[in-house]
């Protein structure tokens, strides 16, 4: 390898941010989303003329979607597959129209020296130019790209309508009615509104003197309007005005915008980009007047729709990573694009062999495997129940399986549970011999199959200091529970960790060791965990309960009766709760700290729905737990939850020990049945 061919082996998931990636690079890594696009699937046409909300945390592809759908990119990914622009109209059904909402902009949008008219009068007043000069900007694009037949007439009926929109006194000089000039003009007027922000808190009583002020809708509305009436080319096509981080509008702001959707007028639509509770209201600025679900517009939820296509989504996050493969000459020239590859899959069983033995095991002398931990703890089963050595030595044979120390953790796990060696062996036997017309064939399958990867967390807890292995695509695509960028984040940081210490050797291997993605998972995992108490107003409150449920779940992963196998989420009746915890939860799922799922009913079929909290699994190697949504523990009560956010050190241990340990559940034997649940969903 030469030299110039090292310094080209650099890590292809550097750059994931669609916030900071230019139209270019948009089109270079984006990838279709089939689960989204597919109106069948999911009710909701992304191009059709109803509003839509898109939902998600941080990092699900909410931006990479938006800017996609921008006249930008549109035009340049057609230009990419055509010779020239001439045909553009005839293959898009919308034109895109992108605006991201900044953040501290908008909060300048308030001063306590005027009064709450002005402001919201000013912000009205400040959208219809931005999205004029978003009009304008896409006007231009198009006719740069000779995408549009327009000639100087068109341009000037437009420009000098819409200039009438905002001052009928406007001169009527051909010489001036130019986009450009309307441009600069639209400018102007969001130069003046800002010189007003930073001067109002000087002044005693500030007064905004510029006019005119556009009124709300004529130019979003009467300028698309115009488009039709003098651009063939836009008959029959929607205008989808593209909001995106629609979390940082102010209230007051967004019932503003709120008002719009509720009425907007054909061609114009819109696509709202908003995290999840990121819109503090419904409302309108009519009385009684709201935005409703189905009637107004429709709503995707991105972690929901991604994760229930699990096999669509995994094939959506192969395409990505491909691209990010691709880009790079030394991966691309060496046919090593595709992630699978890279990473493998895991195999819960030989990850147990390791654990037991460091190697494959094929066949052991029973005297020397007896001194395995988890063997001495099927021992230590039997002599609970005086069961002689002689007895012992005849039984063990029966309940070990050297090929797969998962199979005799399940047994351990039976004993335990305090059923008879004798039933114990008869399923085994049963389930190795494969009898499956027979019922105890069925139990002890399911059984095993269920509960193989909470069975490894108990082995693992036998061995330490061994540790768990996050390793393979199937378990980095859990891991993400639905977030793009926590996908890209993991290949990242153990590309980042192999390329270190392998190098071009890494070409070679053609596969990146369980070991350095587990150290990538786990960097993952900590530096996902230690950002939360930067989230505004409530980080600290947040990471106090997520450290927490950590230890909570993690001790449940320990349970020795196993009680409820991989335990990672946690019910609560939300209505009990105070204002200040509802609000530090609902933060935490907009940060997608914890994830909402939906509502379940308590065991008893006499209590009513609870909600359902899940700890993003990012954060399973962080507290060594599983990245699966599988048993649950009895509903927290409103002062679990209070104690685990605001409790001190003495009363949270206390706490955690008594949600962890099951302290509250009674000794009584447990069905076989108990452990063969119906899973939730991975």
């Amino acid at each position: 390898m030469n030299k110039d061919q090292k310094m080209d082996l650099i890590n292809p998931f550097a750059s994931f941010n669609a916030s900071l990636m230019n139209d270019d690079e948009i089109m270079k890594y984006w990838v279709q989303p089939q689960i989204l696009f597919e109106r069948q699937a999911i009710g909701v046409d992304l191009t059709g003329n109803i509003p839509v909300i898109l939902m998600g945390g941080r990092g699900t592809g909410k931006t990479t979607l938006l800017k996609f759908m921008s006249n930008e990119v549109q035009v340049k990914k057609y230009l990419s597959e055509h010779k020239d622009g001439r045909n553009f109209f005839k293959d898009t059904p919308y034109i895109g129209v992108y605006y991201r909402f900044d953040g501290p902009s908008l909060s300048s949008f308030t001063d306590r020296h005027a009064e709450e008219v002005i402001w919201e009068t000013l912000f009205k007043h400040y959208f219809e130019i931005v999205i004029g000069q978003k009009y304008i900007a896409m006007l231009l694009n198009l006719k740069k790209n000779k995408c549009l037949n327009f000639n100087s007439k068109s341009e000037k009926n437009i420009v000098y309508k819409a200039m009438m929109f905002i001052d009928t006194d406007y001169p009527q000089k051909e010489e001036i009615c130019t986009l450009e000039n309307f441009s600069k003009i639209l400018q102007s007027m969001a130069d003046k509104i800002f010189q007003f922000i930073n001067e109002a808190p000087l002044q005693k009583e500030p007064e905004f003197r510029s006019r005119p002020i556009i009124p709300p809708g004529k130019l979003i509305f009467g300028m698309a309007e115009l488009f039709i009436e003098e651009i063939p080319e836009f008959q029959r096509k929607n205008i989808v005005i593209l909001l995106d981080e629609y979390e940082n509008l102010l209230l007051q702001q967004q019932k503003i915008v709120n008002t719009l959707i509720k009425h907007v007028k054909q061609p114009v639509t819109f696509r709202i980009g908003a995290r999840i509770n990121g819109f503090r209201t419904y409302d309108t600025l009519n009385e009684g007047e709201f935005l409703m679900e189905d009637a107004d517009y429709r709503k995707i939820l991105f972690e929901d729709i991604l994760l229930s296509h699990t096999e669509k989504y995994k094939n959506l996050l192969k395409e990505i990573a491909r691209k990010r493969l691709e880009s790079i000459n030394m991966f691309n020239e060496n046919n090593l694009t595709d992630i699978e590859e890279w990473l493998g899959n895991f195999d819960p069983v030989n990850e147990a062999l390791e654990v037991v033995s460091g190697r494959k095991v094929q066949n052991h002398h029973i005297n020397k495997y007896k001194n395995q931990k988890h063997i001495q703890e099927i021992i230590k089963e039997l002599k609970k129940r005086n069961i002689s050595d002689v007895e012992i030595d005849k039984l063990l044979p029966q309940l070990i399986y050297p090929k797969n120390t998962l199979i005799e953790m399940l047994n351990l796990l039976l004993l335990r549970r305090k059923y008879s060696p004798k039933e114990i062996i008869n399923l085994f036997n049963s389930y190795i011999a494969r009898k499956k017309n027979e019922s105890k064939f069925e139990i002890y399958k399911d059984l095993y199959e269920k509960n193989k990867l909470a069975l490894l967390f108990q082995l693992i807890s036998l061995y330490s200091p061994k540790k768990k292995m996050y390793a393979g695509f199937d378990v980095f695509s859990m891991l993400t529970s639905g977030i793009i960028r926590n996908f890209l984040e993991l290949c990242y940081q153990c590309f980042n960790i192999a390329l270190f210490y392998e190098g071009e050797e890494l070409l070679k291997k053609r596969r990146i060791s369980q070991k350095y993605q587990t150290e990538g998972a786990e960097t993952r995992a900590e530096k996902f965990y230690n950002v939360i108490d930067i989230i505004p107003k409530y980080g600290n409150n947040i990471k106090s309960l997520v450290g927490s449920l950590g230890a909570v779940f993690n001790a449940c992963h320990m349970d020795s009766r196993l009680r409820e196998p991989e335990v990672t989420y946690f019910c609560v009746d939300k209505s009990l709760l105070s204002e200040d915890v509802r609000k530090i939860l609902n933060t935490a799922v907009q940060w997608s700290v914890l994830q909402q799922k939906k509502s379940m009913k308590s065991k008893s079929p006499t209590e009513l729905l609870l909600d359902v909290y899940a700890l993003n699994h990012i954060l399973a190697p962080y507290f060594c737990i599983s990245y699966r949504l599988r048993g649950r523990i009895p509903a927290f009560s409103k002062r679990d939850i209070e104690t685990l956010i605001f409790g001190n050190d003495d009363e949270k241990r206390k706490t955690i020990r008594r949600l962890g340990r099951w302290l509250d559940i009674d000794k009584r034997q447990l069905s076989l049945f108990d452990l063969i649940e119906v899973e939730k969903g991975d």
